[in-house]
C-alpha cells in the first residue's frame, strides 16, 4: 500500500503522496506512473491497486463533470477493465481507495465499497494513513504551511509503516 493525505485550506485543497508500491508479500515494487495527479477538474490520490490508478488516467478515464457520477463512471471503468472484484454475496469491491478534490476547496474521499464522503478538512487513506492522521491532528493551528503539515505526516507515515517511503510529492488544486 502507501499514503495519501489531502488537507483543505481555505479555497484550495493540497494532495501529497508517498512514492513505494510493494505487493501482498512485502516486496517494493518501483512504479512508473503517480499516485496523485490531475485529469480535468479533479486532483486524485490513490492507494491499493496499481492497475486501478492506471485505470484513472484521462488516457481510459473521462471524470464526470458532476462529482456525484464519479463512483457509478469508476464502477463502469473498474468493470470493463477487470479491476472489480465481485465476491461470492454479489458485493462491489474494488482494491484502491480514492481522495478526489475540484478548485474552490471541495474534497471527497472513495473508499473500496464506492462510498463517496465528503472531506471536512482532511484526511488520509492507505497503510500508513493512522500515523498521518495524528500527525494532522497535531499539527493543527501551529500555523504550518499544508505542504509542511502534508509532508511531516508523510514523514510520521513512512517512520511507522513498512510500505510508506520517500520520495513525497504534494500537489494543489
Amino acid at each position: 500500500m502507501s499514503t495519501v493525505i489531502a488537507i483543505k485550506d481555505k479555497n484550495k485543497v493540497w494532495m501529497g503522496c508517498d512514492s513505494f508500491a510493494t505487493t501482498d508479500n512485502g516486496e517494493r515494487r518501483p512504479i512508473g506512473n503517480e499516485k496523485v495527479f490531475r485529469n480535468a477538474k479533479y486532483l486524485i490520490g490513490f492507494i491499493g491497486s496499481v492497475r486501478s490508478g492506471q485505470l484513472l488516467d484521462p488516457h481510459y478515464f473521462k471524470p464526470p463533470v458532476n462529482v456525484l457520477d464519479f463512483t457509478t463512471k469508476v464502477i463502469v471503468l473498474f468493470k470493463t477493465f477487470g479491476a472489480l472484484v465481485t465476491t461470492d454475496t454479489q458485493v462491489l469491491q474494488q482494491e484502491s481507495n480514492m481522495v478526489i478534490a475540484t478548485k474552490g476547496g471541495n474534497l471527497w474521499e472513495i473508499l473500496t465499497d464506492f462510498q463517496l464522503n465528503p472531506i471536512p478538512e482532511y484526511t488520509s487513506i492507505g497503510s500508513g494513513s493512522l500515523f498521518a492522521f495524528g500527525s494532522l491532528y497535531t499539527s493543527q493551528g501551529t500555523g504550518m504551511s499544508p505542504a509542511d503539515r502534508i509532508m511531516k505526516a508523510l514523514e510520521a507515515a513512512a517512520y511507522f509503516d513498512v510500505s510508506t517511503g520517500p520520495p513525497f510529492k504534494v500537489h494543489s488544486i
